[in-house]
């Protein structure tokens, strides 16, 4: 998504790690104007996931200091007290749809983003989940970037034609068609969520200025961590846009705690993703797996950092040792 390789993302986490070597923060106003100006640099805003896991790690460490969950650092009082969370349908063969939908409608999720390739896939997926889980879901769809502009407004013509009512529809056209992403949102009554198209916060700053869509899929590794994420999501409500909590696949329960802390500081989300651990993890790094319950329903963590404890044994099984940085 931000054109990140692991084997670079992996050098440039040892680069910022070495940054913090016999650094002392004396107060979180000092800690803040580190991370902002190192979050400045281009070895952050190239690896943004790599800046980001620093950042984390950093406010967790201060947090807990404080004996304090972490967004009790930045609020007094949390923006919201629980999370819905979505269930994410990725490209299936019918069978595998099938079990996915059975266990969407068993765990009682009612909204759920579906991803789409083409026009007639988008309309047999529309049809398959309002069958199963009922007219009331809410149901956005995720194209990736895998439709022009005209294509995107024909499927959604067609989805309203047929009575098939979306509540979003998520990248439509490729990363950088900021034309085409505006066409789709002028020319259906369909809200448009840029993800892909929204890495960097001028990415966000030239979608919000510009007008371009309704919403913004704010990932925390994609956009370079949680103060960078706390400053697009207050930019884009001030400018009438709304924003869905997004996540990566494989994502382990550090992100998900701390996006629940990110909802916390700047909630509410209109969509809310992540959570999955267990439901796409062989296994987690924690002993207590950050996911949701029925209804997928989650409460904002009251522990100290982030509220969650990495097991040294299920980490280190899960760890290579880097050799050429001596990172671990």
């Amino acid at each position: 998504m931000t054109g990140e390789t692991a084997a670079a993302s992996e050098n440039a986490a040892a680069q910022l790690g070495s940054l913090l070597l016999k650094k002392t923060f004396r107060n979180l106003e000092i800690l803040i104007e580190f991370i902002e100006d190192t979050g400045s640099t281009s070895l952050a805003t190239n690896h943004p996931s790599a800046f980001c896991a620093m950042e984390i790690a950093l406010l967790d460490l201060f947090a807990r200091k404080q004996g304090l969950p972490l967004w009790r650092v930045f609020t007094e009082q949390p923006c919201v007290d629980r999370l819905t969370y979505s269930a994410v349908l990725p490209l299936l063969d019918k069978g595998q749809r099938a079990k996915f939908l059975a266990l969407t409608k068993k765990l009682g999720l009612s909204h759920i983003k579906a991803k789409v390739s083409d026009r007639g896939q988008a309309l047999q997926l529309a049809m398959e989940i309002f069958d199963l889980l009922g007219p009331s879901t809410d149901l956005r769809l995720d194209a990736n970037g895998a439709f022009s502009w005209q294509e995107a407004v024909d499927t959604l013509a067609a989805l309203r034609d047929r009575g098939i009512r979306i509540s979003a529809f998520e990248q439509p056209v490729s990363k950088d068609d900021l034309e085409g992403l505006k066409k789709v949102e002028a020319h259906s009554a369909v809200p448009v969520i840029a993800d892909e198209s929204a890495c960097s916060m001028s990415d966000m700053e030239r979608i919000i200025s510009q007008g371009l869509c309704s919403g913004l899929s704010i990932r925390l590794s994609k956009c370079g961590g949680l103060l960078k994420c706390i400053k697009a999501v207050n930019m884009a409500k001030v400018s009438g846009l709304f924003c869905q909590l997004g996540c990566h696949v494989g994502e382990t329960s550090i992100l998900a705690a701390a996006g629940r802390h990110l909802a916390a500081i700047c909630g509410p989300f209109r969509y809310t993703e992540g959570s999955y651990s267990r439901f796409v993890l062989e296994r987690d790094i924690t002993e207590t797996p950050c996911e949701f319950s029925f209804h997928g329903q989650a409460s904002i963590p009251d522990g100290p950092g982030l509220g969650i404890d990495i097991s040294m044994q299920l980490l280190h099984s899960c760890s290579e040792l880097i050799s050429d940085t001596g990172a671990c």
